[in-house]
C-alpha cells in the first residue's frame, strides 16, 4: 500500500493518476472541503482519508500497513500574510509525516521540496544540489520548504530512507485558478505584463515519472533538482500566447513598476475569490534570472525530459478544451 499526502493538489493529482494507472494500491489524504478534480474512474480506485498533515493520530492510522509514502502536501504562497501557515504546514506538517514514517518503519519516503528551498539568486551560476543554507533563500515559501527538508534529513539521521526532489516551476493542466495553470488562464483572458527574469520549467508528467522511478529504485538519502529547461518569463509567456492564438504580453515591467503592480494586484484581490498572482515576493523574484543544473538526475536515470514547448502546447490544448466545454467561465 502507498500513502500519498497532498493528493488533491496539482502535482499530487497527477501522481495519483499515474499510480492508479500502474495498478498500485493507494491511500490518499485529503482535506474535507477539497474539490476532487480527478476523473471518477480514478477516484473510485483510491482509498481516501479526510484530514491533513497536522493531524498526527490521523497520519498514524493512514500509514498503517503502508510501505511507501509520497509527501506532496504543502502550502504554496508568496503572500506575506501566510508566513505562519507556511511554517505550520510545510515544516510542522513535514515533521509529522517523518515521525510517523519512522514509527511505522516505512520502506521509503519521497519528499517533494522545491528549487525555492535551495536558492533564489546565485550570481548567475546554475543552482545545484550542493547549495545549502537558509541565507540563500529569499521568500517565506522557500524558507519553509528549506526547513521542511531539514526535517527529512533529521529523519534520515534517525534511520529513515528518503529521497528529496526539488522541482523547478511545474507546468501542466489542473485547477486553472491556482498555481502555474493560472498563468495559462491569465494569458487566455489577456495579460499585458511580463518581467525580465527567468527560471526553470518542467512538465508535471515528467516530475511524476521521476518520482515513481526514484521511489521504486534502490536510491536513497539523495536530493535531486528536476528542471527540463531554463526560459525567460517573456519567452515563456509569449509561447503560451502563441499556442492559444492570443495577443502576447507587451508591457515590460521593470523593478520600479513591479513594486507598483504588486500593490495594485493586492488591492484587486480583496474583491476576487482567488489570491493575487503578483505579490511583493513574486514581484522581486520575477526580476531574477535563474539557471538550474539537472545533470544529477539525468546521470542517474538517463531520463529525457519533455520539451517545454511541447508541454506548453499540450497544456494550452487542454485549457481550450475546458473553455469549449464550459468548464471555465
Amino acid at each position: 500500500m502507498i500513502f500519498v499526502t497532498g493528493g488533491t493538489g496539482f502535482l499530487g493529482m497527477h501522481l495519483l493518476r499515474e499510480l492508479v494507472t500502474r495498478g498500485r494500491h493507494v491511500r490518499a489524504l485529503k482535506r474535507k472541503q477539497t474539490l476532487l478534480l480527478l476523473e471518477k474512474s480514478f477516484v473510485e480506485k483510491i482509498e481516501w482519508i479526510e484530514g491533513d498533515v497536522l493531524d498526527l493520530p490521523l497520519l498514524e492510522d493512514g500509514m498503517e500497513g503502508c510501505n511507501e509514502v509520497y509527501h506532496c502536501a504543502a502550502k504554496v504562497s508568496f503572500q506575506s500574510k501566510d508566513r505562519a501557515s507556511l511554517r505550520e504546514i510545510n515544516v510542522e506538517g513535514t515533521a509529522n509525516v517523518v515521525n510517523v514514517a519512522l514509527h511505522h518503519k516505512i520502506r521509503k519516503l519521497l519528499h517533494v521540496s522545491s528549487v525555492a528551498a535551495i536558492a533564489a539568486n546565485t550570481a548567475d551560476l546554475p543552482i545545484n544540489e550542493n547549495i545549502e543554507g537558509e541565507h540563500t533563500v529569499s521568500s517565506n515559501y522557500g524558507i519553509s520548504k528549506y526547513l521542511g527538508e531539514r526535517e527529512v534529513w533529521r529523519g534520515v539521521a534517525e534511520g529513515l530512507n528518503a529521497v528529496v526532489i526539488n522541482p523547478a516551476v511545474i507546468i501542466g493542466s489542473g485547477n486553472w485558478l491556482e498555481g502555474t495553470p493560472a498563468f495559462f488562464l491569465k494569458i487566455w483572458q489577456g495579460m499585458p505584463f511580463y518581467t525580465s527574469g527567468g527560471c526553470g520549467f518542467v512538465a508535471v508528467e515528467d516530475v511524476v515519472k521521476l518520482m515513481v522511478y526514484l521511489m521504486e529504485s534502490e536510491i536513497k538519502n539523495e536530493r535531486f533538482i528536476i528542471s527540463a529547461e531554463d526560459w525567460t518569463y517573456k519567452d515563456f509567456l509569449f509561447l503560451i500566447a502563441e499556442c492559444q492564438g492570443k495577443k502576447p504580453p507587451h508591457i515590460n515591467v521593470p523593478p520600479l513598476l513591479s513594486e507598483l503592480l504588486w500593490r495594485f494586484e493586492s488591492l484587486c484581490s480583496k474583491f476576487l475569490p482567488y489570491p493575487a498572482l503578483f505579490s511583493k515576493e513574486t514581484a522581486r523574484l520575477s526580476q531574477l534570472r535563474q539557471y538550474h543544473d539537472s545533470s544529477k538526475i539525468k546521470n542517474v536515470t538517463n531520463f529525457r525530459f519533455t520539451p517545454i514547448k511541447q508541454s506548453v502546447e499540450e497544456t494550452c490544448r487542454q485549457l481550450m478544451e475546458d473553455v469549449k466545454e464550459g468548464k471555465i467561465k
